[in-house]
């Protein structure tokens, strides 16, 4: 028998049957279809057996299919979930039999439901889910932190954007990823107005949703360069939804960015209890941890959002500038050049200038800076990549005059050019 439509929790998940849509600490995950119906079974099952004949029948109905269409949704849903095989937290394989659901679980009840709907999700009005689907895709690829990532992100947003004009979580994806280019290839006075404009639209539509406050926020401070401002918006995400990392992640984010690293850590602390393997929130921990020079604890996180995405760029970039600090140049060298192999970033690029210039590598410096003040003829390069290979080449006046030119840009990177480490050795002399 059917169970009526529920919200189920269990540990930092939770599945709206009504939506159909699983949650992980406050956001949307994509499911196939089929899988989330899997989920919603041996959830309804919790701590019973389900055997494979009835998963099937239950999920593919009449349709004649294979054992092997339930093993490849029963693995998606350990990848999401985050778990293997061996050592399962949430799905456990009863040998020759079917699944059975271990974790605990609990049923939401109706005044949280409501919060959390109104504070995390804006359904689409389109009954296939499309909409939601291109949000998703949209988010995966902001994820990448890659140029092309960005910008097929903004594709998929302004595509929900065109089919459901009130989708107001599409046009914070939009400003999320004008933000996020502000640091790396376009003006920050161009990109970030867009960004505001975007975000601010989207709590117009819904003041309730979380993310866009911590977006907002941001802006704030890096753009508007208002604080006390800034500061309500992180609080005002915190009150809207403390179950989420977003808002710890971002509020301690900016924090550290303005030189109160105890502060910072502390929240990012908070933001990592509840999503403890998430690679951004351990590579942003592990950056605020570089800049208070901390640089040990800093490789270590690192090191574990590696372990759990290898291919993290930001993570690889934090593990060398850590190698830096602590004299392993030709450990430095070598991460950042990975890390340069994933991505052209120009922040990216500094580090491994950087690097190559306080090891001596005069020549192999001079070629990045050649590229990157190239490119700069074209596009927008943050004046802080070109400042750090000028200080590592050992030429103060002219990468000081680069530090000021960053603080005029009006993004991230003023943290970075009044709090790093790189630049110690500038401070001394002025």
């Amino acid at each position: 028998m059917k169970l009526p439509e529920r919200v189920y929790d269990f540990g930092r998940f939770r599945l709206d049957t009504s939506e159909q849509v699983l949650f992980c600490t406050g956001k949307p995950v994509h499911l196939t279809l089929k899988a989330f119906a899997v989920l919603r079974v041996l959830v309804e099952n919790a701590e019973h057996v389900v055997e494979k004949d009835e998963l099937m029948r239950q999920v593919w109905h009449d349709a004649v299919v294979e054992d092997d269409n339930l093993t490849q949704a029963v693995c998606e849903l350990r990848r999401i979930l985050g778990e293997c095989r061996e050592r399962p937290e949430y799905i456990q394989t009863v040998h020759r039999r079917g699944y059975r659901f271990i974790a605990g679980v609990s049923v939401a009840n109706e005044e949280s439901l409501t919060r959390k709907l109104k504070s995390t999700l804006r359904r689409p009005s389109d009954d296939g889910g499309e909409v939601h689907h291109l949000y998703m895709r949209g988010r995966h690829y902001w994820k990448k932190y890659t140029v092309d990532g960005l910008n097929k992100a903004i594709d998929y947003f302004r595509r929900a954007i065109r089919i459901d004009p009130d989708y107001c979580l599409a046009y914070t994806g939009l400003a999320d990823c004008y933000y996020r280019l502000a640091n790396i290839n376009l003006p920050p006075a161009k990109v970030m107005s867009k960004a505001k404009a975007a975000v601010i639209k989207a709590l117009r539509m819904d003041d309730t949703i979380a993310e866009s406050h911590t977006l907002l926020g941001l802006i704030r401070i890096f753009y508007d360069r208002d604080w006390p401002a800034a500061e309500g918006e992180f609080k005002r995400a915190i009150e809207l939804d403390p179950e989420s990392p977003l808002p710890y992640k971002r509020y301690g984010w900016a924090l550290g960015l303005t030189g109160r690293f105890d502060e910072g850590i502390r929240e990012l602390n908070k933001a990592l209890d509840l999503d403890p393997r998430s690679p951004d929130i351990l590579t942003g921990l592990g950056i605020i941890l570089h800049l208070a020079r901390r640089y040990d604890e800093a490789s270590a996180q690192a090191q574990m959002a590696l372990d759990t995405e290898p291919e993290f760029f930001p993570a690889r970039v934090l593990l060398g500038m850590a190698h830096i600090q602590q004299g392993r140049l030709t450990k430095a060298v070598k991460e950042l050049e990975r890390a340069t192999s994933f991505t052209d970033v120009p922040w990216a690029l500094g580090y491994l200038g950087h690097a190559y210039g306080v090891s001596g590598r005069q020549r192999q410096a001079l070629r990045v800076l050649s590229e990157l003040e190239k490119r700069a003829e074209r596009i927008y390069v943050s004046s802080y990549a070109l400042a750090l290979i000028y200080a590592g080449l050992g030429r103060k006046e002219r990468a000081l005059e680069l530090i000021m030119k960053t603080c005029e840009e009006r993004n991230e990177m003023v943290g970075f050019a009044m709090n790093s480490p790189e630049f110690d050795s500038l401070r001394s002399t002025t």
